[in-house]
């Protein structure tokens, strides 16, 4: 019984630590070797309404749903990898649709604190150094969407290239 309970408090504290809004950690893998660790999420009992991300209307039921890997940001020296179910929903509007997820803003296998992170280190050092430091291609870190908002206009305003380099 003791076991339990310890496992059960040391998820919780993966989950504080994690710190993904309507979800729970259910199973987590350490590879001490490698350095990576894997956690798996789903959404707690009061976070069961699903939108749709093409018009965002909300369901209650899902189609099916599927598990989707991606990149968070690193624990320690550990990279970080969360397996999240994605659930699609049958809209009648849109047809069968993947669910809208704040935490994940593309289909790329990354979180939206991963990329901010990505692109946050890209403002102040090359692409090189950054996939180095994240462990990505040069090629991905390098790749930075045009920004929106007032940064947008003053970098489109000052014939600045979007990675901030001229």
């Amino acid at each position: 019984m003791c076991g339990l309970n310890s496992e059960v408090a040391y998820r919780q504290r993966v989950h504080r630590i994690l710190q993904w809004p309507g979800y729970r950690v259910y199973r987590q893998n350490i590879h001490e070797k490698n350095k990576t660790l894997d956690l798996w999420v789903r959404r707690k009992r009061g976070n069961r309404r699903l939108e749709c991300s093409g018009c965002g209307r909300k369901f209650a039921d899902a189609f099916d749903s599927n598990e989707r890997a991606v990149r968070d940001l690193p624990w320690s020296e550990f990279r970080t990898t969360v397996h999240i179910e994605v659930y699609r929903v049958q809209c009648p509007d849109c047809g069968v649709k993947v669910e809208k997820v704040p935490l994940l803003p593309s289909k790329a296998p990354f979180s939206q604190r991963f990329e901010d992170a990505v692109g946050q280190a890209c403002e102040s050092a090359s692409a090189r150094q950054v996939a180095r430091r994240f462990g990505l291609p040069e090629s991905t870190a390098g790749h930075r969407p045009p920004l929106s908002g007032a940064m947008g206009r003053q970098q489109a305003e000052s014939g600045a290239p979007a990675n901030g380099r001229g």
